[in-house]
């Protein structure tokens, strides 16, 4: 059963602590029970109350964009009957998480402490072994403690923090979040924020309440992947869509660390859709044709614009836009809170392995994967085995490529995916792969994704000198991490 109630953890060391317990700290977990002995010490920690990370806490209408069985932990498969392409809802996702977590339980020594804030996290040697030490506090205001570990897996990943109201300055308004989010009412709705949770909320809003008026403010506009297309229901597999590898390929190779934009260009042209019939960024989302043609449909209008209050004028309140431009709104209306939350908090560097090789950190800032996911299932693989420092693995600083250029950061994210793929490829048994249950690539038939593995592995010497080329020149040009760790 899990330690919950105010955990003692004792000074004798851990084999390996792992912090989060979202998808990717749960696919770390399930990694270690893969390379430690049943009788390994492993703490795992988490400071909310229980495992799923932020599907315990998203809005209700939330779900999955893609097929269910390629959102899981390793290759654990979902325990019920429905067809592969459903897209599982919030609950049910966390609801599957739990249970994963329920099948490694026996596995290893586990001792979960939940409610538990990490205050900090360092580096030590002693007697020529580096170790990770790590200061937890109870977040009910409990007293801190410190605890020692041979190894450490710091997955909090991309830490998604909590979303809040809109801070507006009119009292005729409503200013609230898609967790609060009434969808019943007749009151106009201002959807703020055009990437998936706009889209989600507007949908939702859509198709529910059909009468109600309901406007996006969607800034310079966000791009999907086209489910139809990427993702293909039935015997369409077998010979419709693009699968990701190839995607990845094309794009890499088409970039030369300069031209982003019109990499992007393409990418939109070729494999996107929109509502709005346009975009300026891409965060992996992805939505079907008739999801976009719904909305597109449904809303009362698109503004290519950014709030930034909604004031009480002598007529009404008044909404003010960062171009300048003041839109009256009727009173009574509610702002919904859907921006980006993605790579904005401020964070330190953190090299995604420590200098002594005891603490691995699934990190934007260092990223060895832009999916903290993923990385989740790969890169505790190579660490645990002792492979992670010599694999030759380039790190990304998104945060800071975001604040750049959002497009730069998409095409440098494909390019950067496309040539640790193949690092990875080359360090790890195939079985490893092929176990990575998260792999999109795993919805279409085994013979389009050997096709798209031999091309890997008879082009990958070209495809390595090119993409590594191209971002020697983004690091050059920018200035940002994007290489190799240095040498400790």
């Amino acid at each position: 059963m899990p330690d919950t109630d105010s955990p003692e953890f004792g000074t004798a060391p851990w084999d390996l602590c792992i912090i989060g317990t979202g998808i990717a700290g749960l696919n770390a977990l399930f990694v270690a029970c893969e390379h430690l002995p049943s009788t390994a010490r492993v703490l795992l920690v988490d400071r909310n109350d229980r495992c799923g990370g932020m599907w315990t806490k998203t809005y209700p209408y939330v779900h999955l964009h893609q097929p269910h069985p390629m959102f899981t932990v390793g290759d654990i498969p979902w325990n019920w009957t429905k067809p592969a392409h459903y897209l599982a809802k919030g609950t049910e996702v966390a609801a599957h998480l739990s249970a994963c977590l329920d099948q490694m339980r026996s596995k290893l020594h586990l001792t979960e402490a939940y409610g538990q804030t990490c205050d900090g996290i360092y580096e030590g040697v002693e007697k020529g072994e580096s170790f990770a030490q790590v200061q937890l506090r109870a977040v009910d205001g409990g007293s801190q403690q410190t605890i020692r570990a041979k190894r450490l897996i710091d997955a909090r990943g991309l830490d998604i923090p909590e979303i809040t109201p809109l801070t507006l300055s009119s009292e005729h308004v409503t200013s609230t979040t898609p967790h609060a989010l009434g969808i019943a009412g007749t009151a106009p709705v201002y959807v703020i924020g055009g990437g998936k949770t706009g889209m989600d909320t507007a949908h939702t809003l859509i198709t529910n309440t059909p009468n109600r008026s309901v406007t996006m403010l969607t800034g310079k506009g966000t791009i999907f992947a086209n489910r139809d297309f990427t993702l293909p229901t039935g015997m369409a597999r077998y010979w419709r869509g693009k699968l990701v590898v190839p995607t990845f390929r094309e794009l890499a190779m088409r970039f030369d660390g300069t031209n982003h934009d019109a990499v992007f260009a393409h990418y939109r042209d070729t494999y996107t859709i929109s509502p709005t019939g346009t975009g300026e960024q891409f965060l992996f989302g992805i939505l079907s044709e008739a999801e976009s043609q719904t909305i597109a449909n449904g809303v009362d209008g698109f503004i290519g614009d950014y709030l930034t209050d909604v004031r009480d004028t002598d007529t009404g309140p008044e909404m003010i836009l960062r171009s300048g431009a003041r839109h009256a709104v009727p009173t009574g209306s509610v702002f919904v809170n859907c921006t980006g939350h993605l790579l904005r908090q401020e964070r330190p560097y953190t090299p995604y392995l420590s200098p002594g090789g005891a603490i691995l950190t699934i990190t934007s800032r260092s990223a060895a994967y832009f999916l903290s996911s993923v990385a989740g299932y790969f890169l505790p693989h190579l660490f645990l085995t002792g492979k992670l420092r010599d694999a030759g693995l380039y790190e990304i600083d998104f945060d800071t490529l975001r604040q750049i250029d959002r497009k730069l950061m998409h095409i440098v994210g494909v390019t950067h995916t496309f040539l640790n793929t193949i690092i990875i490829m080359d360090a790890l048994p195939f079985r490893v792969l092929d176990r990575c249950g998260l792999d999109l690539d795993r919805w279409f038939p085994l013979h389009r994704r050997l096709a798209a593995l031999i091309d890997v592995k008879l082009n990958r010497r070209r495809y390595l000198d090119h993409t590594r080329r191209s971002l020697d020149r983004v690091r050059e040009e920018h200035g940002i991490a994007c290489g190799p760790l240095p040498v400790a």
